[in-house]
């Protein structure tokens, strides 16, 4: 693939992620799902060889993942294991993708409550080990992921810990996000959850950045526009995301 085709791939991504972007701020469910779907033709048409492929499979992961929380039963289900193989194939091409290690432990919380009882055990799992590399990659970076890990799995002194280390890095999400998280609802009703919230409450606020580059610094130049859950920023600039 020549510096031609790397174009092509780069401006399909672009393109295609300004259609994710504009799904994710539409209400209207065939609208959004027409839009996705165009959207993923164009990352499926992005040549393996091109230095956008890797932008390609892991927005084509993320819209997958989008369009499985607009299902249910077995049609989400399907939708959340495409998507993860998606960020998989995501990290083969780049190993340090961190966008995607997050994104695979999402679509695995967001999958385990579909599966049968005896499969979410080894789910979660799998969702902690794709959490271990987003943090691997950058410290601290899945915190917030961790805590609601540990709250599903009622270890709530651990959950505590990872809720302060988010809350230290400033990588929470928004309090009204905590507060409706599914995972986090019987965090909530613990004696220590008003006073932990309090201590975020009282931590001054940064500016959010409103241009949104790639989470891995080594693209950041490339212009991918990757198409991002919620973000929140920290001061060296990577890109958290903590959508769940």
């Amino acid at each position: 693939m020549g510096l031609l085709g790397s174009i092509i791939g780069k401006s399909k991504v672009k393109a295609a992620n300004k259609k994710v972007q504009a799904a994710r701020e539409l209400t209207d469910v065939a609208e959004v799902e027409k839009l996705l779907k165009e959207a993923m033709l164009a990352y499926e048409s992005v040549e393996s060889d091109s230095s956008a492929f890797k932008d390609a499979l892991y927005n084509w992961g993320f819209s997958l993942l989008h369009l499985a929380r607009l299902k249910e039963g077995d049609q989400a289900r399907g939708l959340y294991e495409e998507a993860t193989k998606k960020f998989s194939y995501c990290l083969v091409a780049k190993s340090d993708y961190l966008a995607a290690a997050l994104d695979w432990g999402v679509a695995l919380m967001e999958l385990a409550p579909l599966l049968p009882e005896e499969e979410r055990k080894a789910t979660y799992a799998l969702a902690k080990d794709k959490f271990s590399i987003a943090d691997n990659i950058h410290q601290g970076v899945a915190a917030y992921n961790f805590a609601c890990l540990h709250a599903v799995n009622k270890d709530y002194d651990a959950c505590k810990v990872s809720l302060e280390l988010a809350r230290d890095y400033r990588n929470l999400p928004d309090q009204e996000d905590i507060l409706s998280d599914m995972d986090m609802q019987a965090v909530i009703a613990l004696p220590w959850f008003e006073e932990f919230m309090a201590s975020v409450a009282a931590i001054p606020k940064r500016t959010e950045v409103k241009k949104k580059k790639s989470a891995n610094k080594d693209d950041e130049n490339a212009e991918s526009d990757t198409a991002y859950s919620d973000v929140t920023t920290r001061e060296d600039g990577v890109k958290i995301d903590y959508k769940k």
